[in-house]
Parts: C-alpha cells; sequence; structure tokens
C-alpha cells in the first residue's frame, strides 16, 4: 500500500490510506478502491488505455495539470542564482518586455543601484586571505556577528584604505554614531568590557563636579568657599568639554577601536582552534563575538548604580 498512499482514486477522487482495500487495473495498473472498481465494473481510464497510458501515480487529468503548471513555471521571470537574496533580485517582467533572456550577473547594475555593493560585501564576507593584520575578512565578519553591512566596510577602510587624492591610503577614521551617542552601553553590547567600565568611570568622574555644585546650592549646611565654587564651575566646564570630546572621538575612532579589539580576540581564538584549521573554529568566532543583549542589560545597571553612587557618596563626606 505505501506506493498507493495519498494517491487519489479515480472513481471517487479520494485519497487512499493504508487501510484501504485497492485493486489495479491489469493492463495501466491504475488503483482503485475495490468497491468503486465493482461498482463501475471496469478501469475508470479505459478510454485512454489506447493511447497507451499507463499509471505512474498520476491520473490522465492530474498529469495534464501538472504539465500545465510546469509551462507556466518556465514562462515565469528567474533569478539570478549568484544574486543576493534580500536585496538583489531581478525585476518581473511582463509578457510585452522586449527582452526575454535573463542577463549576466555582472549586469544587474542596470537594474539595482546596490548591487556593486552587496557585491563586494559577499566578497568580503567570504575572503579567507589574511592581511597585514593576521586575520581574514571572513574571520573579522563572523566576529562581528551583525551589522556585517556596516562593519566589513569600515574593517576594509582600516585594511586596505580609501580612495583620498587619487591614491588608496589606509585610515583609522569611520563614522558610527552609536558608538559615541550609547557610550559605553554599545561597548559592553560588542563585548568591549575593559573599555566600558573605562567610560563609566569617566563619566563618573567628569560629573562629579556638577554634583558638587548642586549639593552646595540644595543644603545650606554645606559652606563653600567662594574660592572653591569658582573652581568647581571652571571644572564643571572643563568636564563637559570633556565628555562632548569623548563623544566626537568615539563616534569617529570607535569602528577603529573595535577593529583592533577583534584582531586581538580573533588571534586568541584561532590558537586555541588549530591556527583556525579545528573543525567548529568560525562558530567560535561568531559565538565568541556576537553581540550580547544580556551585557546591555547588565551596562545599564551598572550605569544607574554608579550614578547613584555620585550623588550619594558626597553626602557622606560633606553633609553634618
Amino acid at each position: 500500500m505505501s506506493r498507493f498512499t495519498d494517491k487519489l482514486c479515480p472513481v471517487c477522487r479520494a485519497r487512499f490510506t493504508d487501510n484501504d482495500d485497492v485493486v489495479v487495473c491489469p493492463e495501466c495498473g491504475t488503483p482503485h478502491h475495490r468497491a468503486c472498481y465493482k461498482e463501475i465494473g471496469t478501469c475508470a481510464v479505459e478510454r485512454f488505455h489506447a493511447d497507451g497510458f499507463v499509471w505512474n501515480g498520476l491520473l490522465p487529468d492530474e498529469e495534464a495539470a501538472a504539465s500545465a503548471e510546469q509551462a507556466a513555471a518556465a514562462e515565469q521571470p528567474q533569478q539570478f542564482e549568484n544574486a543576493d537574496p534580500h536585496h538583489a533580485e531581478i525585476p518581473n517582467y511582463s509578457a510585452s518586455d522586449e527582452q526575454n533572456s535573463i542577463p549576466e550577473v555582472e549586469e544587474m547594475k542596470d537594474f539595482n543601484p546596490y548591487f556593486e555593493m552587496y557585491k563586494k560585501i559577499r566578497e568580503l564576507t567570504n575572503d579567507e586571505k589574511r592581511g597585514e593584520d593576521g586575520v581574514s575578512s571572513k574571520e573579522l565578519c563572523h566576529f562581528a556577528g551583525r551589522s556585517v553591512v556596516h562593519y566589513s566596510q569600515a574593517f576594509s577602510a582600516f585594511r586596505v584604505g580609501l580612495p583620498k587624492n587619487g591614491r588608496i591610503q589606509p585610515v583609522k577614521v569611520f563614522l558610527n554614531c552609536c558608538a559615541g551617542m550609547f557610550a559605553p552601553i554599545h561597548q559592553f553590547y560588542r563585548r568591549m568590557d575593559v573599555l566600558g567600565i573605562a567610560l563609566l568611570l569617566l563619566s563618573a568622574l567628569t560629573s562629579m563636579p556638577e554634583v558638587l555644585l548642586m549639593y552646595d546650592a540644595e543644603y545650606a549646611e554645606i559652606v563653600f568657599t567662594q574660592g572653591t565654587v569658582d573652581l568647581l564651575n571652571k571644572l564643571t566646564v572643563l568636564c563637559s568639554f570633556i565628555s562632548f570630546a569623548e563623544l566626537i572621538l568615539l563616534c569617529i575612532f570607535g569602528d577603529y577601536i573595535y577593529y583592533k579589539f577583534c584582531v586581538r580576540r580573533i588571534k586568541k581564538i584561532r590558537a586555541a582552534y588549530d591556527d583556525g584549521n579545528a573543525a567548529g573554529y568560525y562558530a567560535a568566532l561568531t559565538e565568541s563575538g556576537a553581540p550580547s543583549k544580556l551585557r546591555i542589560v547588565i551596562g545599564l545597571l551598572a550605569a544607574s548604580i554608579v550614578s547613584v553612587l555620585v550623588w550619594e557618596l558626597p553626602a557622606h563626606f560633606l553633609l553634618p
């Protein structure tokens, strides 16, 4: 019964199950329910015997329907085999289109203005050749995990360079606003814990002069000399400048710092995988470097705790 299961009976059009009593036509092999065959007394597709029909799993009308579907599918526009499945799909053609053949992959740029960019990114993410930094683009992209479109271009700029004054020159600048505007949470998210902690402490230190001035204004018991107040005002301005400079520098050089971090971590992981030749190496890179949402939560909690400490600690020394 296994070869008849789920096939159609030509009489009742019900599909066979493993429990059905089935008989087959001795001439063409078409299966029937025994009761259905007895009811009509002959093969339900007898009229096709003269044409040489032999049952091959489909009834004559099913074969005709399948042929019609194949013909319709053949007329539908196709996609390039090497095209990016998300961004480089070939536009549909109508029956009135003059061009009936599919152009070569390289000609996709005529249809998709981003084709060259995605082609370059695909090349970078699959390039296993190690550069002067000792790592490959494929290793860097696997380690970065997410936002590969951005980081593959940033890493390429740092490793190869960008056109400048008619020459390709290495750079250390690649704009990433998230690295500065969301510091130190962004650094924790990208697993740069040491840098994240350093930025958190710097934030606490630069906010301290302003906190002390707020204590002086709120509590009459605290009496700072005029000289101390003037000094705190100057320090507040200086700390504001430092915070702003930190924001700008991280936006400009944050990706380069992350690139150096990736290179160090990749070399360390590769050493544990027989110089990258052991099985599971790229999976280990992805697991070790993938951004961590848990670290975002931990970073937010740490930032909250530091803010509370910055406000509460002076009270133990200043308030009577």
